[in-house]
């Protein structure tokens, strides 16, 4: 069916452009900063439909079962995901439980349930009810959807806990892969994917308000919740993220020396991993995010096209950060024989998370459409252009 008329507009520079029906193979481009507006789907909204049941299928089975259970002389400790919610709370760390359960279950479960609510009626050629209204909820529960996240964090969890007990993975875990998997690939349907979706199958959609210009007043904003994650980032550091008590002694865990511990008993591509998402990925997205708002207050028009690209990055790998409090809250699950073993969460874990948090909130506020306003560009407004259409290697 022919493509309906629309326009396509560029979220990281405010470029507005008329849609063009995309070929196999083909994606279209913006003009300006060469940012991805649209790719070619061979999947039909009944395909995309299938693929967020099955989602839900797993994803019912990944917190129904335990992700595995924890042997030590004899006895054994099995954990599904809600189990290490419940575990982080009654450690006295609510504010660790509440962010683990809310993007690892509770806003997972939301974004897949406004999926389903768009795409059965869309599959049936209708148009769900509040179309409009769940399009800008899904594109606000996208970035918190963390559970590709969360499997990482029991890849690691799981390196760590071989050398504590003998460990048996469970059917939550794979079923966690299922999910994340899935999931990964359904990220790609936002807002404007499915209202372009509707649009092609010729159903009476309107097209999605223009979002109001950037304000200035925002660099303000962004630099006090970057003040704010500088400052969490110093006890997240400093604090143990977690505690081990065991019959040979106790010990204290910061994030740090996670990593020189996985180093040391030969597990150096896993200590890497860590080292990025926990270390190397905050410190990257705090240094990118000031130099962007720095540039952007200063009306510079230096590599506007680069500086693009870097917040991309930063909007990307914002979420991974989270990886060490996964990996926390499924030991302290896991890991609760008594006198024989006890991990436990420490407070370093609320402060990093808090710094996970700060930081999405500080990039997602961030409109990077004022560094273009500022530095003279304006939207294609009058005149709306054809997207560059390029193919995809």
């Amino acid at each position: 069916m022919q493509a309906k008329a629309s326009k396509l507009s560029c979220h990281h520079c405010g470029a507005m452009y008329q849609r063009v029906p995309l070929d196999k193979d083909h994606l279209a481009m913006c003009q300006r900063c060469d940012t991805v507006l649209e790719t070619y789907s061979g999947l039909s909204a009944s395909g995309w439909c299938a693929i967020a049941l099955t989602a839900v299928i797993t994803f019912i089975m990944a917190n129904a079962y335990p992700v595995g259970t924890l042997l030590v002389q004899g006895t054994g400790q099995s954990a599904t995901f809600l189990d290490t919610v419940v575990v982080a709370w009654e450690a006295g760390f609510p504010w660790v439980a509440t962010l683990t359960g809310a993007t690892g279950f509770a806003l997972p479960a939301l974004h897949l349930s406004l999926l389903l609510w768009v795409l059965v009626p869309l599959s049936l050629g209708r148009i769900a009810p509040a179309f409009d209204g769940v399009l800008s909820l899904i594109d606000r529960l996208t970035p918190w959807s963390m559970v590709p996240v969360f499997l990482l964090g029991a890849l690691v969890a799981i390196v760590k806990l071989v050398d504590l007990a003998t460990l048996h993975l469970g059917v939550g875990l794979y079923a966690t892969v299922a999910t994340a998997v899935l999931i990964t690939g359904l990220l790609r349907l936002n807002g404007q994917k499915l209202r372009h979706m509707a649009q092609d199958r010729g159903l009476d959609v309107s097209e999605a308000h223009a979002h109001p210009p950037p304000s200035p007043k925002q660099i303000n904003r962004t630099w006090a919740l970057l003040a704010t994650a500088v400052i969490l980032y110093i006890p997240a550091n400093l604090l143990p993220i977690m505690y081990v008590h065991a019959i040979n002694g106790s010990s204290g865990h910061t994030i740090m020396g996670g990593v020189i511990e996985l180093w040391q008993g030969g597990a150096w591509d896993i200590a890497l991993v860590v080292f990025i998402a926990s270390v190397f990925v905050p410190v990257l997205k705090l240094f990118a995010l000031a130099v962007l708002v720095w540039l952007t207050q200063t009306r510079s028009a230096l590599n506007l096209k680069a500086r693009t690209r870097i917040y991309s990055m930063v909007e990307f790998i914002g979420q991974w950060s989270m990886l060490d409090v996964f990996v926390v809250i499924l030991l302290s699950a896991l890991g609760k024989f008594g006198n024989l073993l006890d991990i436990a969460p420490g407070a370093g874990a609320a402060a990093f998370g808090g710094v996970v948090v700060v930081t999405m909130i500080a990039a997602m506020g961030f409109d990077p459409r004022l560094s273009w306003r500022l530095a003279g560009h304006r939207r294609h407004l009058n005149q709306p252009k054809e997207p560059a259409a390029t193919a995809l290697t």
